[in-house]
């Protein structure tokens, strides 16, 4: 960003970290003085989950994902702390609101499908996607984002489709979050929000919102049918691929962000860390045998049949930790 006609921000630090919108969060913060670790902002949003949907007509036609479908806002909703959530229809105007808090001097967090992010392969739709806009120019915007060392570049005209995609899993309408002008952040405050954070991701987990498609019942669904996936799904192969960067690469921190939730438990002292930690090794071990099942030219029953049993494994570690996680809710 050495060209004169770019707008740029002063004073950001970016921060590679594992998953967007923690990384996110915690840059976000760090650049208006509050230091918190990419796991405690991870944490307070109440970021674990579980979610399986069937999408026929979409690729790959099973979604799956560890992470819940809001953290920002629920990082919002949980600690109270300031920063302003902010959507537009209108991708020009909801452009405008952003350049315009890059032009005050701020950074603004924006959510996007990486879809269309030119320094992404076009693979796979992905929307929930969070960078930091922190300059442009006429035809290019540059964010901060997750592990990439640099800031990068991607065109406007590909961000504006970034945020505005309408997927079904989480439709976009130039949602945007930043800390306006003349606010400050209680860091204290916002770490004593924890509690009420780990009771909400226990209670998504346990009485899910969506019903089967979110939480244990999500779980007990994807046991119920991964072995099945060869006789049921056309393009089982990429299914299983998919599963396997859902749960280990897609800015996970490994596990199905159950690794790096360990750790924002052992942050607090809680002992169910280390149930975590297991739930982690578990997703990972399934991950590697979807990726070897994908690599497979025809399905092997023997493949089909460990991933069915490794499933219901993760379920099991699952409803363990989240039951002892309610229980000190309670």
């Amino acid at each position: 960003m050495n060209c004169e006609s770019i707008t740029k921000l002063d004073g950001f630090t970016h921060l590679p970290g594992n998953h967007c919108g923690s990384t996110a969060l915690r840059n976000l913060l760090g650049f208006h003085g509050v230091e918190i670790s990419e796991e405690m902002a991870f944490g307070l949003g109440a970021g674990p989950c579980f979610y399986y949907l069937d999408l026929p007509g979409t690729s790959p036609s099973r979604f799956l994902n560890g992470r819940t479908g809001r953290l920002e806002e629920e990082f919002l909703r949980l600690t109270g702390v300031p920063l302003r959530l902010r959507t537009e229809a209108d991708p020009e105007s909801s452009w405008r609101l952003a350049a315009e808090v890059v032009d005050s001097g701020r950074p603004a967090l924006l959510i996007t499908d990486l879809y269309y992010l030119d320094h992404y392969g076009s693979s796979a739709h992905f929307p929930g996607h969070a960078v930091v806009l922190v300059g442009y120019d006429e035809e290019s915007a540059y964010v901060a984002d997750t592990g990439f060392e640099q800031i990068q570049q991607t065109s406007r005209a590909g961000l504006a489709k970034a945020r505005h995609e309408q997927h079904p899993f989480y439709p976009l309408a130039g949602h945007m979050l930043d800390l306006p002008e003349g606010e400050r952040i209680d860091r204290e405050a916002m770490i004593a929000a924890a509690p009420a954070a780990i009771a909400r991701a226990a209670g998504l987990m346990l009485e899910p919102a969506l019903g089967r498609f979110e939480g244990v019942a999500a779980l007990d669904r994807l046991a119920a049918e991964i072995g099945s996936w060869p006789d049921l799904l056309e393009d089982w192969q990429w299914c299983a691929r998919f599963g396997y960067q859902a749960i280990e690469r897609r800015g996970t921190g490994g596990g199905s962000f159950r690794l790096m939730y360990g750790r924002f438990l052992a942050q607090l002292g809680y002992p169910e860390a280390s149930l975590a930690t297991r739930c982690g090794e578990r997703w990972s071990e399934l991950a590697a045998a979807l990726f070897a099942a994908s690599e497979q030219a025809l399905p092997q029953a023997s493949t089909w049949n460990e991933l069915a049993v490794a499933a219901a494994s993760i379920r099991d570690a699952e409803v363990e930790l989240w039951e002892s996680l309610a229980a000190r809710s309670r």
